[in-house]
């Protein structure tokens, strides 16, 4: 049997690896011209880890990572509001999130591939026939195969003709994105907080994803499309932060403004199904979430090694995709949703209503707070 993957990005990738060691043969197509050692770092939750160690990548991806040992969500003075220990995920769940630069996650994921992926190739139009699936490709090439995985991301092309969806939602923020060349304390290499500003989407962080390599992100409540350029969005960032205590003004006076990402964060609205005929979605072309519980890539894994494990034991891909969708899909939606619902908290407006919201989150008993992580991290695969 042969699966067309359509996208080469962490979940096109994890998929091609689950399937090969399925048997299954594959061709992976990817828009872009070529591989590029761009983006910013990427923290792969302890569910994704599990995954990797069943597909034998733990090792390599821990060799090239970052080491974290706390957690933290701070308000901008420095007070904790929540804690997770990195230690202890791995005691309660096998495995430990993994901070990393997501070049080096898709470089490392290339190593393991069988087939290389063939990039220039833009997904146009999809065809079946009782014999199998046609991608047609923008410079007038096409693929067959048994089966087709869209692994195309949010603007999914091939969801949006062959399946559709319930269209996309704007979480109200901004996000900007950088990797920094600097060297942190040893203190700072270990630890990372989400830090939360009083109100209005302001949140910061910066983690250590590997050798001298300082992830960090901001984001704040805008207007959709607001225009920024480069050097605007850097001076916002640095007049935003310079109330923030601790380590946070050193982060910052070392970005680049021509090295900003910026995004504006949307969801998906949550789709009832996610394949059709010889057509299935995966990762954010089923199920685009917001980042604010950091399972984006994370459920996308999830997706890769459920979709292989459901056709590796099934002769009918029909079967196989049903089985897929009710093994993943509640999960991925309580996972959108719940994200949406945090986004919305961290946006609400003003010092009051955020004293109120850090008390809320500050108070959480330790119940409550196990039955999350455990909802996170406790991934039945």
């Amino acid at each position: 049997m042969k699966a067309l993957i359509i996208g080469g990005g962490i979940g096109g990738l994890t998929t091609a690896i689950a399937l090969q060691q399925k048997g299954w043969t594959y061709e992976i197509f990817e828009a872009a011209p070529e591989y590029k050692a761009v983006g910013a770092g990427i923290l792969l939750g302890a569910n994704a880890m599990k995954v990797y160690e069943r597909l034998g990548l733990t090792k390599v991806l821990e060799e090239r990572g970052g080491h974290l040992e706390q957690l933290y969500i701070k308000n901008y003075k420095g007070r904790i509001l929540q804690t997770i220990d990195n230690n202890m995920l791995e005691q309660c769940y096998g495995n430990r999130s993994l901070p990393i630069h997501r070049a080096t996650l898709q470089a490392t994921l290339l190593e393991f591939l069988q087939q290389p992926v063939q990039t220039g190739k833009k997904c146009i139009a999809v065809a079946e026939s009782s014999q199998g699936v046609i991608a047609r490709f923008e410079d007038g090439s096409e693929a067959q195969g048994d089966i087709l995985i869209a692994a195309d991301g949010i603007r999914s092309a091939i969801r949006e003709s062959h399946i559709g969806s319930k269209g996309y939602r704007y979480s109200g923020q901004v996000c900007w994105r950088t990797t920094i060349t600097m060297n942190l304390p040893k203190a700072e290499q270990v630890t990372t907080a989400e830090v939360w500003g009083s109100g209005n989407g302001v949140r910061a962080s910066y983690i250590h994803v590997g050798e001298n390599q300082v992830y960090f992100w901001f984001t704040k409540r805008l207007p959709e499309g607001a225009h920024f350029s480069p050097e605007e969005a850097l001076a916002l960032i640095r007049q935003e932060l310079a109330p923030f205590s601790g380590y946070m003004k050193e982060v910052v006076a070392n970005i680049k403004a021509a090295h900003l990402i910026r995004s504006d964060l949307y969801d998906l609205a949550p789709i009832s199904g996610w394949h059709r005929g010889r057509v299935v979605l995966l990762g954010d072309a089923a199920h685009a979430t917001t980042p604010n519980l950091g399972q984006g890539a994370s459920q996308a894994i999830e997706d890769a090694y459920v979709l292989a494990d459901c056709l590796g034991g099934n002769n009918n891909y029909e079967t196989a995709f049903r089985q897929y969708e009710s093994r993943r899909i509640l999960r991925a939606h309580k996972i959108v949703n719940t994200s949406w619902q945090m986004a919305q908290l961290t946006n609400w407006k003003g010092s009051i209503a955020a004293g109120i919201r850090n008390f809320l989150v500050r108070s959480m008993p330790a119940s409550t707070t196990k039955k999350q992580l455990d909802f996170l991290y406790q991934a039945d695969l």
